[in-house]
């Protein structure tokens, strides 16, 4: 050391050359405390999710995405996604829909195969092996399908329900599907999202007939002859309606003939009744204002059965068979 630069450092304060030493010595250990963040060579990211059963009691949804490289190399690996948390009130055993404009709940399930068979859980994610060629950046896009199922009792309107933390991932060796994970030393990447399931009850009603009224086999000197039948009635909660009977003849009151067959002009009359065989008639004046002469009640969701009675007053006709049509109608 020179004269001149020994006069230099007898000059410095020894609180600079600490300073000094104690940066050269700090800089290694920033580096060491802030490592540079690791980046996955494989990325994959959901596009569309999602299933709308519509009014119908069952749908087909489905989960795209794109896988995109960024290293060279072809790539093969295992692609899944797992169910996640279902929305409140649901649980993992039995998600539900909400009605949303009130605090209505509809049971619904989702299901691995169109035969809503198997019900999809979040222990068993649905997985496709993928393969990525080409050059960096290279891409490849597809999609899962999924099923779901629902009750179908419940009030008229919208409902929805979603899968929260749902994962778009790598299936490993133990079979869980990771938002991470790795393939012949590439890190893969992908993510959690929102799986989303809708549905609408409309306010339409179902009617059914259960059989016919089948009067049997009478001699012509039998009296009064009777026979019965029911209807089905199928509204959403809290559905009021109104059920009119017609007789083909276009009777308001209920009041019926029967037609034979052939060149036979006889026809045999008959009523309508319900509740029983001598109750009120029961005829067509029913309308979305009231049950007139009909029958009336308050959908629940579920089927609801009315019985029919049927009196000929008298079977002194020609011998045959006797047949008419009744026109069932439902007024909500």
């Amino acid at each position: 050391m020179t004269r001149a630069m020994a006069d230099l450092f007898s000059r410095l304060p020894l609180d600079s050359l600490m300073r000094l030493c104690l940066m050269l010595v700090a800089a290694p250990l920033l580096s060491a405390l802030f490592p540079q963040e690791a980046k996955a060579n494989i990325v994959c990211l959901v596009g569309s999710a999602g299933l709308d059963m519509g009014n119908s009691s069952s749908g087909t949804g489905t989960i795209t995405w794109t896988c995109t490289k960024y290293v060279n190399p072809r790539r093969t690996f295992t692609l899944c996604v797992a169910l996640g948390f279902p929305s409140w009130p649901g649980t993992a055993a039995q998600p539900v829909l909400r009605h949303t404009g009130s605090n209505t709940f509809l049971n619904y399930n989702v299901y691995r195969n169109a035969s809503l068979s198997t019900i999809w859980t979040a222990s068993q994610p649905l997985s496709q092996s993928i393969t990525i060629t080409g050059r960096l950046g290279s891409s490849v896009s597809g999609s899962f399908t999924f099923y779901a199922g629902r009750d179908a009792g419940s009030t008229a309107g919208n409902y929805n329900a979603f899968f929260y933390n749902s994962i778009l991932g790598f299936l490993d060796n133990n079979g869980n599907c990771q938002t991470f994970g790795s393939v012949g030393g590439t890190p893969l990447s992908a993510q959690q999202f929102t799986l989303p399931v809708t549905a609408a009850v409309s306010n339409s009603c179902n009617v059914s007939a259960l059989g016919n009224a089948n009067l049997g086999t009478v001699a012509a000197t039998a009296g009064p002859v009777f026979g019965s039948t029911a209807i089905s009635v199928t509204c959403p909660n809290g559905t009021p309606y109104a059920i009119s009977l017609a007789p083909s003849n276009g009777n308001s009151a209920g009041a019926g003939v029967l037609s034979g067959t052939g060149s036979n002009t006889d026809q045999p009359a008959y009523q309508l009744h319900r509740n029983s065989n001598t109750g009120p008639i029961w005829g067509n004046t029913a309308s979305t204002s009231g049950a007139g002469n009909g029958a009336s009640g308050t959908g629940n969701g579920s089927a609801q059965n009315f019985p029919v009675y049927v009196t000929v007053p008298d079977a002194d006709y020609t011998p045959d068979n006797y047949s008419d049509t009744v026109t069932v109608t439902v007024h909500f």
